[in-house]
């Protein structure tokens, strides 16, 4: 049996500590985190009840070799330098970044390193996603190689199939949810990809969503480290430079929302139905109030936003 590569994983969070919550529970699930090397907390501007949950969880599982990487919150650089501060620290490996919104299943890192065997001797290779449905990359491919998903789509939606990272489902977050519900349950929908995917990777070139990403030490290198505008500045490098992306066609993870789809999605119970249709055992029933308590909470927070837009006329 061949030993399995060293592997940093940097889990990138911020502000969204019920999201963080199910990131972090599936990935405990899939029992992935003591073979890393390392897992890294990149702090993008965390505080209060987040930063204690975050030290809660590295106090309580001493299994796992922690470590944690803090800047103020922000984009572009902010996110970035996390990013290269840890490729720095735990040089000459392979690092997978997934965002704290991100929901992997549970062989998420055999499929990843699986691809990255396939094509690590590939000197173009720079990214290696899985497909994740709420994205214009992923919700192409499932379309691809599901009919009945693809003709429900164009019946619902009637918009064209394409693979841009602000395609509909990335616009629109009713298609977003329609996206993510019907491939809600991990486990079933990649059971099913692997029935009836017969190419499992494929190459891209074009700027995708960057939820969940594979990248080695060699292309950091190459690439000059995280661009400063991280997904921008991947989507403008791989193509310029004659490079190419890998997406895991038979391997969905799930992605809860993009800033767009975030008002529309967070007034659902769709966080609750993810936690529901991958972890079970860790969520009330559906008819009882700690059920539907969060979606309360998010929507009342909106409130005042709500509130503000209504009241004060736009300059």
């Amino acid at each position: 049996m061949n030993e399995q590569p060293a592997v940093v994983l940097m889990i990138l969070t911020s502000h969204r500590l019920d999201c963080l919550r199910l990131c972090m529970d599936c990935l405990f699930a899939s029992r992935a985190l003591p073979r890393l090397r390392r897992v890294v907390f990149l702090l993008n501007g965390v505080r209060g009840r987040q930063l204690a949950y975050v030290r809660r969880t590295v106090q309580e599982h001493p299994e796992v070799r922690w470590d944690t990487i803090s800047g103020p919150r922000g984009r572009g650089r902010l996110i970035s330098g996390l990013q290269n501060e840890c490729v720095r620290r735990y040089p000459g490996t392979i690092y997978i970044k997934l965002d704290e919104d991100t929901f992997v299943c549970r062989d998420w890192l055999d499929r990843m390193l699986a691809a990255y065997a396939a094509r690590a001797a590939d000197p173009d290779l720079a990214l290696i996603t899985p497909v994740i449905p709420n994205s214009g990359l992923g919700l192409y491919h499932l379309l691809d190689v599901l009919p009945d998903l693809a003709a429900e789509y164009q019946d619902r939606f009637r918009f064209p199939r394409t693979d841009a990272f602000d395609a509909p489902v990335w616009k629109y977050p009713r298609v977003a949810e329609w996206a993510i519900r019907r491939t809600i349950d991990m486990e079933q929908t990649n059971r099913r990809l692997r029935q009836v995917v017969s190419e499992p990777y494929r190459e891209f070139a074009a700027r995708f969503n960057i939820n969940c990403i594979l990248y080695d030490y060699r292309h950091w290198r190459e690439i000059g480290g995280v661009p400063e505008h991280d997904e921008i500045g991947w989507g403008e490098w791989t193509p310029a430079h004659g490079k190419h992306h890998v997406v895991i066609r038979d391997t969905v993870v799930q992605h809860y929302s993009f800033f767009v789809q975030q008002d529309w999605l967070d007034r659902s119970t769709l966080l609750e139905d993810l936690r529901r249709a991958n972890l079970p055992q860790t969520l009330a029933r559906p008819g009882l109030v700690s059920y539907h308590l969060p979606r309360g909470i998010r929507i009342a927070r909106q409130v005042p936003r709500i509130i503000r837009r209504r009241l004060l006329p736009e300059s």
